[in-house]
């Protein structure tokens, strides 16, 4: 009881939506992430992914990527950015993702790649 007498529930409070807050940025930036590595495995001869910066807090402010209201990537839509490439593992780490339009790849992608949410 002598943590409320203090004051001190108040910045605990305060301290737990700041860590809470901070660690969306963080879950963002590993969504960032994987779709850079998607980046740097594909041929974009009319830069339609150059909004694609990884240095950027979230990928939610990138062309052809939508997220939900908690900053999570839902939807990556390549069909017609006439790129060519491979899809990378890394695409697994969208834990949310609900859509997947890509065109021009080299192979197609096997279940066990960590894709089985997107497809």
């Amino acid at each position: 009881m002598k943590l409320m007498e203090r004051g001190g529930i108040v910045p605990l409070v305060l301290w737990l939506i700041i860590v809470v807050h901070l660690l969306k940025f963080i879950y963002a930036n590993i969504e960032g992430d994987a779709l850079h590595s998607l980046r740097t495995n594909l041929e974009d001869p009319n830069k339609v992914l150059q909004s694609w910066d990884p240095t950027l807090v979230n990928p939610c402010t990138w062309f052809h990527v939508t997220c939900n209201n908690d900053n999570s990537v839902i939807r990556v839509d390549l069909g017609n950015a006439a790129l060519s490439g491979q899809l990378v593992p890394q695409l697994g780490q969208l834990k949310n993702l609900q859509y997947l339009y890509v065109k021009n790849f080299v192979r197609k992608v096997r279940r066990d790649e960590g894709l089985s949410n997107a497809l």
